[in-house]
């Protein structure tokens, strides 16, 4: 049974919280709850300080192992039941939300407009990236994509996140945007977690997103790559 306790599932406004000390591993801390994303599903780990004795210690790493955080903690050593504050670099996590977000109005774009399902997708602080198996896409039509999702952000639609039993998920395919559906077998457990964008998208996901639409400000586009017969690459940014 997992040890750690998701908050960002929940709110992924929670900058901080205090937090106790579970185990201590030479890969790092686990602790019986985290604020920080520990990566995946295409988004990177978030970092922070974990602040112990009213000192800050960076996390420089946070990654899942089974159902439990691992946290690399620089600077000192804790101890099992040491109770400390877990805070998060927001200003790095916001950025990592809007463009997640972002995200998922681009992937709408192209479920909607042209049926066409995910490939792949990274999230940085600084850009983001998504993949479509879609062998007649252009650069000029990456840029439409994209001008058209940014008009979108900009109506200001509400981000909800809400659980979901499996079962149920099942039966509506449209949450279900990779193209390589076997991604989901991981996180199908009797619920799945889900992110909707009132009025522009619905799906499964386990990511960090803004409440709304209108805090991502611009959606910018960078650039444009076709990788490999079908596979096709926009970059952007906030």
């Amino acid at each position: 049974m997992a040890r750690t306790e998701l908050l960002y599932l929940v709110d992924s406004y929670l900058k901080e919280v205090e937090a106790r000390v579970v185990e201590v591993r030479d890969d790092g801390v686990i602790f019986d709850k985290t604020v920080f994303y520990p990566g995946g599903g295409g988004q990177i780990h978030d970092t922070g300080h974990v602040v112990a004795g009213g000192v800050e210690y960076p996390v420089t790493e946070v990654y899942m192992v089974g159902g439990d955080v691992l946290h690399r903690v620089e600077g000192t050593e804790l101890n099992v039941g040491d109770v400390v504050l877990l805070r998060l670099d927001w200003d790095r996590r916001y950025r990592i939300m809007k463009m997640h977000t972002s995200l998922h109005i681009i992937g709408a774009v192209m479920y909607y407009d042209y049926n066409v399902l995910i490939s792949g997708s990274r999230i940085y602080p600084d850009y983001a990236r998504i993949d479509f198996p879609m062998r007649d896409m252009n650069r000029d039509l990456a840029m439409a994509i994209v001008s058209k999702a940014d008009s979108i952000a900009k109506e200001g639609h509400e981000v909800k996140t809400y659980f979901m039993p499996t079962e149920e998920a099942l039966k509506n395919k449209e949450l279900f945007r990779l193209f390589d559906a076997s991604k989901y077998e991981k996180y199908l457990g009797d619920k799945v977690r889900v992110v909707e964008i009132v009025g522009v998208d619905i799906e499964l996901d386990g990511g960090t997103h803004v409440r709304n639409t209108s805090e991502i400000g611009e959606i910018k586009f960078l650039k444009y790559e076709s990788k490999g017969a079908k596979n096709r690459r926009i970059y952007i940014t906030v």
